[in-house]
């Protein structure tokens, strides 16, 4: 994880102006024509949450529009294969998640991940909360965990789709609680996966921070813990995954912007001095933090590095966990 300091928005000012300065006839003529970002999750999602608000600010210093597309679908896969194929020319960019480096492990998608991109810069990390329905009789992980051992396959769990930190989570969940038999049960987005729960067709959920808190805040879901390193600011008196459970149950999502291999490096740093830009706005870092999501932003490269390690990390949970699409 990139460590956020207290003086992230100089540094990311301070290399976003320094980025600018480089010069370079590609850059400065680029772009002429509005840029189209690929998100590849319905409207609504956490993923297109945060492309609206803060890749979609991008359009003021480029000087061109940013139009964000959604093109959903299989797990994400759809609109991250299309971007894949691309032009080469940074007028079609994908804002994904972490499910990039998760499909791999589980389905067979017709990308690499590391090969077909270009990175742009990491945007925020996010963990995922632990949520039932308001009127569960578990009030703990402990207590679900029991309900769970009590009545074997009477328990589901509902994710926004395979491959990304909600299905991952409950399958750490099944193992880590001793191999518990909770059935899941994938959705097409993120809303219908807190629908689920929210009317209890499903019995609890993992989505993101950001989607949960405003159902939590509300009543409308309960929270028993977060599966992130730490305690979420919007919630202190929840306990993470490892505090409720078990140390090293640790899981969290990331957010970031991507071009398709190939672009010329002085877009590449074009885009990525203006997402510093963006992100070194107080207004943006506070929606953010509103959200529960970590403030990153990232060179290209330190981005890079995180895709690789990742798709490690990813694709190990999914053979030692058995995670299957289903």
């Amino acid at each position: 994880m990139i460590p956020v300091s207290v003086s992230l928005s100089r540094r990311l000012l301070a290399a976003a102006v320094l980025s600018l300065a480089v010069p370079s006839l590609h850059a400065q003529a680029y772009p002429t024509s509005p840029v189209h970002v690929v998100v590849p999750f319905p409207a609504g999602s956490g993923v297109d949450g945060v492309a609206r608000n803060v890749i979609a600010r991008m359009a003021t210093g480029l000087g061109q529009p940013i139009v964000i597309e959604n093109r959903a679908g299989a797990g994400g896969n759809i609109g991250t294969e299309f971007v894949a194929r691309a032009p080469k020319d940074g007028y079609t960019l994908l804002f994904n998640a972490t499910q990039l480096v998760g499909n791999p492990g589980i389905s067979n998608v017709k990308y690499n991940a590391i090969k077909d991109f270009a990175p742009i810069g990491l945007v925020s990390r996010v963990s995922a909360m632990l949520v039932v329905p308001p009127d569960s009789p578990a009030r703990s992980v402990a207590e679900l965990i029991a309900m769970a051992k009590d009545k074997p396959g009477s328990l589901s769990y509902a994710s926004g789709g395979n491959g990304g930190i909600g299905h991952y989570s409950g399958e750490l969940l099944k193992s880590h609680g001793g191999n518990l038999d909770i059935v899941h049960i994938p959705y097409k987005s993120a809303g219908e996966q807190v629908t689920s729960v929210m009317t209890s067709q499903t019995q609890l959920a993992f989505p993101a921070l950001q989607i949960a808190l405003p159902q939590v805040k509300a009543g409308k879901l309960r929270a028993l813990a977060v599966t992130g390193p730490k305690r979420s600011a919007q919630f202190p008196d929840v306990p993470t995954m490892a505090e409720a459970m078990k140390p090293g149950f640790t899981l969290d999502a990331w957010y970031g912007l991507l071009a398709p291999a190939g672009t010329p490096e002085p877009v590449i740093a074009r885009l990525n001095a203006e997402l510093l830009k963006v992100l070194a706005d107080p207004a943006v870092r506070q929606t953010l933090t509103n959200a529960s999501q970590e403030v990153v932003g990232s060179t290209p490269a330190e981005f890079a590095e995180v895709i690789a390690h990742d798709l490690k990390l990813w694709t190990d949970l999914a053979v030692q966990l058995k995670v299957k699409v289903d």
